[in-house]
Parts: structure tokens; sequence; C-alpha cells
């Protein structure tokens, strides 16, 4: 079983998205995550927050992977980002791969954007994005770094056609994004409401597609119907 950064696949959810409106109260979305071998797996929630013309976005990533009653896999995130006019102003994350830990974490400078992890430090355009599902707002070219490694790459977002959801046997209209990297064509896809809510997101990886649908979302974010959260593993 070849895994790559999974968190990382959320990056792209909002491309090509109208933001959803503003809110006073803290906006918290959950979403369920499933292997096409191993089932469901875990859970993805993000809230924001928006406060003084700054948002802040808290997310949990919570994966357990399960052989005959067996743990092969264990992985956790937490990220936190701020954002201020559309523009990541700095983020942090926790990670924890089978108890190993690591720290990422990067803020806006006058010469970029500085991303700081193990490896090192690396300069991204003062413009980039973070790997969370709502960063990006725009098709075309762009640059991700992501919060669980802090590598800086190139993507180029396309698509936008109309397509259908099922969410809770409901079938939910949506446009459906394609999101490429420099090596791997149609590597995420990503549907999103006429909201601007990432109701659906799918990494492609050696095992399969790893999907991300949304389980629940605060009254009024869109035509998403409510229901309760899958148990989270354990």
């Amino acid at each position: 079983m070849k895994w790559t950064q999974i968190l990382g696949c959320a990056a792209f959810a909002a491309a090509g998205a109208s933001p959803v409106a503003a809110s006073a109260r803290p906006q918290t979305y959950s979403y369920a995550i499933t292997h096409p071998v191993y089932g469901a797996i875990g859970t993805y929630d993000r809230s924001s927050d928006e406060s003084e013309g700054s948002t802040r976005a808290d997310a949990h990533l919570r994966i357990v992977v399960k052989v005959l009653g067996l743990v092969v896999r264990r992985e956790t995130a937490d990220q936190t980002e701020v954002w201020r006019a559309h523009r990541l102003i700095s983020f942090q994350s926790q990670n924890s791969t089978n108890g190993r830990r690591s720290t990422i974490s990067g803020a806006a400078g006058s010469g970029g954007f500085l991303v700081t992890s193990p490896s090192g430090t690396e300069t991204a355009p003062a413009d980039v994005m973070a790997s969370d599902p709502w960063s990006l707002s725009r098709i075309g070219p762009g640059s991700v770094v992501s919060t669980r490694t802090g590598k800086v790459s190139a993507v180029q977002v396309t698509g936008g056609e109309a397509d259908t959801v099922l969410l809770h046997g409901v079938s939910q209209p949506a446009r459906h994004y394609h999101v490429n990297t420099a090596t791997q064509p149609n590597k995420w896809e990503v549907w999103i409401n006429s909201r601007g809510v990432p109701i659906k997101f799918r990494s492609l990886e050696t095992g399969g597609a790893i999907d991300f649908t949304l389980v629940t979302a605060p009254q009024g974010a869109g035509d998403v119907a409510s229901a309760a959260a899958p148990e989270r593993s354990r």
C-alpha cells in the first residue's frame, strides 16, 4: 500500500469557487474519508472564524487503517491558518504518522512566504496557497505549500463543468474541478456546490481514489443534507 500526503489532496477543494457568506459564528464542516479497499478510514474537520479582517481556520485529520483488526496505519494532523484579504499570512501544522511527529510552519514576509520544515527552509511566492480544502480561489496556474511536508509545488487547476454528487442518498449539483501537477495530470478532483462549499474531493493514489465526502455543514451553508458524522476511528 503506497500512501502519499492524504491531507494535501484537500488543497484544491475551493478552486474556482465563490466564498461562502461570512458569519459571526465559527463555521465547521466535517468530511468522511474512504479508501477503495479499506472502506471508512477516518475524518477531516475544518472550522473557520472571522475577526477584524482576518480569517483563522483550524483543521483536524484523523485516520486509522485496520487489516484483520490490526492497526497498520495511524495518521493525525492539526493545522491552523491565518488569512487576510484572501492571502495566506501564516500557518502551523502538527503531524503524526505511526508515531513519527513533525511540525511545519510558514509566515509571510517581505521577500515572499517563508516555509520551515524538518528539511530546512524554503521561500514560496507571496500568493502561495496552503494545502487545505478551502485554499485556492481561481482557475489556472498557482503554487501550493504542503502543510504536511513543507514542499512547494506548482499546480494547474482546470474544469468547472456541471456535475452531481450523491450526499446521503440525495443528488447535489456541483462544479467539477481538476488539479494537475507537473508529474500527474488530474491528480486531484474537487466538487464545489453553488455556495462555494467543497462537498467532495478526491486524491488519486496508487491504491485507488481516496474520497473526502461532506457529512455535516453549518445551517444555511447551501443545499447540503445534514447527517450525523460517522463514528470516529479510535
